[in-house]
C-alpha cells in the first residue's frame, strides 16, 4: 500500500479526532454556562463547583420534581413536613440537597417554618420552587390538607415544565435553523473578502453595487431580528421581569420622563384648547387601551396623546436629518406625509405589545393562581379573603396586580359581581372570562367554589398545552417570511452581484 495514501488516511482520522475533541469540550462548556449561576442557586458553596455540573449535568431545575415527589411520598407515609424536608436533604444529590440542608438546620435552630421557607425562596431564584414555597406558606397560614397540596404542586410544576419544555424545544429548533440560514450572508461575505477579495471588489468599487451590498446586509440583519422576535415572543415573561415592571408602575416612577413632562403638559393644554369633537372619543379609546396594557408609564390619556404627537415629530425629524427627503421633490414630501401617521402610531404599537405580553403572562399564571384560590376557599376563607391572601403572599405579577385592583374596587364600595366583571374586561382573555363567570355563578347559586376551581384549572392546563403545540407548529411556516423576503435575497446579491456588476461594466455598449 502506498505510504502517502496511508498518511492521508491517518491525517483524516487525526482531523476527525481533533474535531470531535473540540466539539465535546465546547458542548461541556455550553452546558456549564447555560445553567443558572451556582452563586444564585447555591450560596453556601456546596455543590456549586464547575466540575460537579460538568460531570452530572444536573441543575436544581432538573431535580426539583423528584424532590417534590419525595416530599409528597413522605407525607403519604405519615411523616410531617420537617421530616419530609430532612429526607430530601439526606437522600438527594447536589445542588438541591444543600438548600434543604440549610432549611433543616434553620428549623433545628428554632426558625419558624414560614420564615425558613421564605429564606429558601430568597436563596434560590427558581420560579417553580417559588411556586411550591408559596403554596406551602399558604397552607401553613390557612390550613388544608398538606398531602393533597403537594400532590397538586407536583402536578402543577410537572405541567409547567412540560409546557415550557415543549415551547423551548420547538422555538430552539426554529431559532437555530433560522439563525443558521440567516448568518449565511454575513459568513459568505467574510469568506469572500478573506479568501477571494477580487471577486467582491467590483461591488465595493461600484457606487450602485456598494449601496445594494449595504442593503443586503441590512436585510440580513432585519431577517435575524424578525426570526428572533418570532421565536422569543411565545414564552411568557419571567416573574422577576413582571414584578419589576409592575412595581415601577405601582410606584408611578416618573423620573425617566422628567425632561419630556413639561412638553407633554404644554401639548395637553394645546389639545384641550382646540376642543375638537373627535378627541373625546379618541381619548376614551386610548384610556381603554392603556388600562388593558397596565398603563406602564403612568400617563393620563391626554398625556399619552401628547406623547404620540412628540413621537410623530421626532420620527419625521430623524428622517429629515439622515435622509433629507426634500431633495427628491414631490416624492420626498409624499414620504413625509406617509411617515407622520406612522410615527404618531408608534407609542400605541408599544401598548399593543404590552397588552399581548400581559395576556400571555396571565394565561400562563392563571391555573396556578386558581389552585391557590381553591386551597384558600377549602381552608375556610371566602372569595375576597382568599384573593387577599394570594395578593399578600405573592409578588406583583400581572395576575396579582389585577387582583389588587379588584380588592381596591371592593374597598371603594363596588359589588362583588361588578368588580369581577370589570376585572375580566381589563384582561380580555377567554379563560379569564370563564374563571370569572364560574365565580359569579357560584356566588349567585351558593355552590361550592373549590371543586369547580380545581376542575377549571385542569381544563386550562390542557387548553394551554394545545395552544403551545399550535404556536410551535406555526413557527416553521412563519419563518418562511423573513427567510424569503430578507435572507435569501441577501444570499442572491452576494452570489450574483459581483458577476452582474462585472457584466454591466464590461459588456460592449452600442
Amino acid at each position: 500500500m502506498d505510504l502517502n495514501f496511508v498518511m492521508f488516511i491517518f491525517k483524516i482520522i487525526a482531523f476527525l479526532a481533533i474535531f470531535i475533541g473540540i466539539y465535546l469540550v465546547v458542548e461541556e462548556q455550553i452546558e456549564i454556562v447555560s445553567g443558572k449561576k451556582r452563586k444564585e442557586q447555591d450560596p453556601s458553596g456546596l455543590g456549586g463547583k464547575k466540575y460537579l455540573k460538568s460531570l452530572t449535568n444536573k441543575t436544581l431545575d432538573d431535580e426539583l420534581i423528584e424532590a417534590l415527589l419525595m416530599i409528597n411520598s413522605s407525607l403519604k407515609a405519615g411523616r410531617n413536613l420537617d421530616q419530609a424536608f430532612e429526607l430530601v436533604a439526606i437522600s438527594t444529590p447536589p445542588p438541591i440537597c444543600n438548600e434543604f440542608r440549610i432549611l433543616v438546620q434553620e428549623r433545628r435552630l428554632g426558625v419558624p417554618m414560614v420564615e425558613a421557607l421564605v429564606n429558601l425562596a430568597k436563596r434560590v431564584k427558581n420560579q417553580d420552587l417559588q411556586l411550591a414555597v408559596n403554596a406551602t406558606i399558604f397552607q401553613q397560614e390557612t390550613g388544608g390538607n398538606l398531602e393533597d397540596l403537594y400532590k397538586q404542586i407536583v402536578a402543577t410544576v410537572a405541567e409547567r415544565k412540560k409546557i415550557l419544555g415543549k415551547i423551548m424545544a420547538g422555538t430552539a429548533h426554529a431559532r437555530i435553523s433560522g439563525f443558521m440560514v440567516g448568518v449565511i450572508p454575513i459568513a459568505m461575505s467574510l469568506m469572500m473578502f478573506l479568501w477571494h477579495p477580487s471577486y467582491i471588489q467590483p461591488m465595493l468599487n461600484n457606487k450602485f453595487g456598494f449601496l445594494v451590498l449595504l442593503m443586503s446586509f441590512a436585510a440580513a440583519g432585519l431577517g435575524l431580528f424578525f426570526i428572533n422576535r418570532m421565536t422569543t415572543t411565545i414564552l411568557p415573561e419571567t416573574e422577576d421581569k413582571m414584578a419589576k415592571l409592575n412595581e415601577a408602575a405601582l410606584r408611578r416612577d416618573e423620573w425617566q420622563w422628567v425632561i419630556i413632562k413639561p412638553l407633554l403638559q404644554a401639548l395637553v393644554k394645546l389639545n384641550q384648547n382646540l376642543n375638537l369633537g373627535f378627541l373625546k372619543r379618541y381619548r376614551e379609546d386610548i384610556s381603554y387601551i392603556m388600562t388593558l396594557a397596565g398603563n406602564p408609564g403612568g400617563f393620563t390619556p391626554d398625556e399619552f396623546i401628547a406623547l404620540k404627537e412628540i413621537s410623530s415629530l421626532a420620527f419625521v425629524c430623524l428622517v429629515i436629518i439622515f435622509f433629507n427627503p426634500f431633495k427628491y421633490g414631490l416624492l420626498g414630501w409624499a414620504l413625509l406625509i406617509v411617515l407622520i401617521p406612522i410615527g404618531f402610531h408608534l407609542p400605541r404599537v408599544y401598548l399593543t405589545q404590552r397588552i399581548r405580553a400581559r395576556q400571555r403572562n396571565i394565561e400562563f399564571e392563571l391555573p396556578y393562581t386558581i389552585d391557590l384560590l381553591s386551597l384558600a376557599i377549602e381552608a375556610g376563607l371566602d372569595l375576597v379573603g382568599g384573593i387577599q391572601k394570594i395578593v399578600e403572599k405573592s409578588r406583583p405579577t400581572d395576575v396579582v396586580v389585577e387582583f389588587q385592583t379588584f380588592l381596591n374596587d371592593i374597598k371603594l364600595g363596588k359589588t362583588l359581581e361588578e368588580s369581577l366583571s370589570e376585572m375580566a374586561d381589563r384582561v380580555q382573555i377567554m379563560s379569564f372570562f370563564s374563571f370569572v363567570s364560574s365565580l359569579i355563578q357560584a356566588q349567585r347559586l351558593g355552590a361550592e367554589i373549590g371543586p369547580t376551581l380545581r376542575a377549571q384549572a385542569e381544563q386550562m392546563r390542557y387548553q394551554r398545552m394545545i395552544l403551545a403545540e399550535e404556536k410551535v407548529n406555526q413557527l416553521p411556516v412563519k419563518l418562511l417570511i423573513p427567510l424569503v423576503f430578507f435572507i435569501f435575497p441577501s444570499i442572491f446579491v452576494l452570489i450574483m452581484g459581483p458577476s452582474l456588476i462585472h457584466v454591466m461594466t464590461n459588456f460592449p455598449q452600442k
